[in-house]
């Protein structure tokens, strides 16, 4: 590397990766789509588990945030761990709790406020261009978060018994379709 390189492509540290991840974050839990532009590039490209498809440039992301905020307005992210470095120091993982509570709709999919908190860990993967997120990938666990919301049985739970013994007769037809044709 020289020393021509600009802020944009400068490789990330240890220390300046947790300093762009905590003000990332503390941008976000402000809830302001306004400050999409300084944490996320134009072309951001954003796969997250809990929407159904990528996020995609700054409107997008406008409509995952708008959507989330709307369904828990008291969301916070906190950073847990990391930031881990990838080898080429553009690229970089976290371990991430992020939760509040579900006063409004959660649109998609359609789930009903319950009024409950809800609060997960995931990991994300990321890579920056100079100080803002160009690609993601957040890995959550949505069976937990449907179980805090009442959209999937607890595990152990009766619901759960009930669900195993559907998918079994589901299982069964399947297999009975496959054998046929």
């Amino acid at each position: 590397m020289t020393d021509q390189l600009t802020a944009a492509s400068k490789p990330l540290t240890h220390e300046s990766a947790r300093a762009l991840f905590e003000q990332t974050y503390r941008l976000l839990n402000e809830h302001d789509v306004g400050h999409i532009p300084s944490v996320f590039t134009e072309d951001v490209v954003f796969h997250d588990d809990a929407w159904p498809e990528p996020v995609i440039g700054h409107a997008e992301m406008e409509r995952f945030l708008t959507s989330l905020w709307r369904a828990v307005p008291d969301f916070r992210f906190e950073l847990v761990e990391g930031p881990y470095l990838a080898d080429d120091a553009r690229r970089a993982a976290v371990r991430v709790r992020a939760g509040g509570t579900v006063t409004g709709p959660f649109d998609p999919p359609g789930f009903a406020p319950t009024g409950a908190p809800v609060s997960t860990e995931y990991g994300g993967f990321y890579e920056f261009e100079g100080d803002r997120v160009k690609r993601a990938r957040i890995i959550v666990n949505m069976n937990d978060i449907a179980v805090q919301v009442g959209a999937a049985p607890g595990p152990g739970t009766l619901g759960e018994r009930v669900a195993v013994a559907v998918q079994r007769l589901t299982a069964r037809r399947m297999r009975g379709r496959a054998k046929a044709g």
